[in-house]
């Protein structure tokens, strides 16, 4: 196999660099790869890789279960681990293969948790950030009547690095990722999941092939080709037909994920967030409620500020609105829009106090990167000598951090108001 793998992707030959080349092979081995990690086992016994965490009980000595301490509570409501449970799984999420350890609380419920590998340590460290804030939303929408009532709750994972590469990270037994319900639909259908993308080029080489450029009624005439035959506009609203034949379960589902996604759609336009990718937004089909993976700051590395240009708000696309119905879009999940905006924007509350001290990590952050990139440049890393690096000046640091809460608050005030009947919230949704 890595004999045939160099052959292929030997980019010396003639043609291996045309995109409809690399397109082919990658497909190719995707297939074989995922033929093989099938064949791998799915469990394996704790016993085997840790004996001290297999012998771990509550006499061992009382450790509180993993992000316990990320919200403030009583001391006696806090939860410790009675014992590891003996078999531990390997699934894929995360775009990564975790292992899944279950850890039973001395209350006797059983918590999953993943072990998952980080390649960069300063990019979950900014998930890690914009997870306390939303920590801190959450006590917020939990004080005001109108958001209580809704029960509008932002689902975040509690996560915990052990070491510098490693996490581990809460997780639902039950949720599905929007690409993992695509592939099952497509499996469903006996359809490649990539056929879409290979369509999608094979339209854009014919049109370049004419010497012309691709137009917006081109690429427009390509989704409609997509949703046609390909990927329907009700590929998510039958999988939760399916996987919720009683009517009552279905239409909770569909309510709890139509506010859910109002208050994500809030969060991602309002903080200036990076965009939702199917494989980022977790469903979980036992609440309703939506977990975000890699959620951050979409930051603007040239400048050092929030990118507030980009031309679609937040993540509403066709399958999302086709479950929510058109209903559901101008009703609920518009009402939750503007609900958790008006609670945001509530003076007592002191967000923009909160938003500094988050901001203000996260430029520290983006300062020591661009310290590091033009070090890496000059050649100080490749000869061994590194420079003690100079802090960003005070100025500069109040200047851009009140730049990017007066931006974030500027769009959350807008979102609150409500005129009549008109709103913001209506016309992005």
């Amino acid at each position: 196999m890595r004999g045939q793998f160099t052959a292929d992707f030997d980019f010396a030959q003639p043609g291996s660099v045309k995109l409809h080349n690399l397109i082919h092979k990658l497909k190719k081995w995707i297939k074989i790869l995922e033929a093989r990690v099938k064949l791998l086992p799915k469990t394996f016994l704790i016993e085997d890789k840790c004996r001290f965490l297999s012998n771990f009980s509550l006499q061992t000595a009382e450790v509180e279960l993993p992000g316990e301490f990320l919200l403030p509570k009583n001391s006696r409501y806090y939860i410790r681990i009675a014992r590891f449970l003996p078999k531990v799984d390997i699934v894929q999420k995360h775009g990564s293969a975790p292992r899944r350890l279950h850890i039973r609380g001395h209350n006797g419920r059983v918590y999953p948790y993943l072990v998952v590998s980080d390649s960069s340590l300063s990019d979950s460290r900014r998930e890690e950030r914009l997870q306390q804030l939303l920590r801190m939303m959450n006590l917020f929408f939990t004080k005001q009547k109108e958001t209580s009532r809704r029960f509008i709750h932002l689902y975040v994972s509690r996560v915990v690095a052990f070491c510098p590469q490693n996490r581990l990270v809460e997780d639902n037994l039950s949720s599905l990722s929007l690409l993992d319900i695509y592939r099952q639909q497509c499996q469903a259908k006996a359809l490649e999941p990539d056929t879409p993308i290979t369509r999608y080029y094979e339209r854009l080489a014919g049109v370049q092939a004419r010497g012309s450029q691709a137009s917006h009624q081109v690429l427009r005439d390509i989704v409609k080709e997509v949703q046609g035959g390909m990927v329907p506009r009700t590929m998510l609203t039958e999988w939760a037909v399916t996987a919720f034949p009683n009517a009552t379960h279905y239409w909770t589902f569909r309510k709890m994920v139509t506010v859910q996604l109002g208050v994500l759609g809030l969060m991602e336009y309002v903080l200036h967030l990076t965009r939702l990718f199917p494989e980022m937004l977790y469903l979980h089909q036992d609440s309703g409620l939506i977990n975000v993976a890699y959620f951050k700051f979409n930051m603007d590395d040239s400048k050092g500020e929030l990118d507030g240009s980009r031309p679609v708000p937040f993540r509403l696309t066709p399958n999302l609105a086709e479950l929510c119905t058109s209903i559901g879009v101008t009703g609920p999940l518009t009402a939750s829009m503007i609900v958790s905006a008006r609670c945001l924007a509530t003076p007592s509350f002191k967000l923009h106090a909160i938003l500094r001290a988050i901001l203000r990590d996260e430029i520290i952050a983006w300062h020591k990167r661009q310290e590091s990139a033009a070090e890496s440049v000059c050649g100080g890393m490749a000869t061994g000598v590194r420079s003690g690096g100079s802090s960003i000046e005070a100025e500069a640091l109040v200047s851009r951090v009140n730049k990017a809460v007066n931006g974030i608050m500027a769009r959350l005030s807008a979102l609150a108001v409500l005129d009549q009947t008109e709103s913001k919230a209506t016309q992005m949704a």
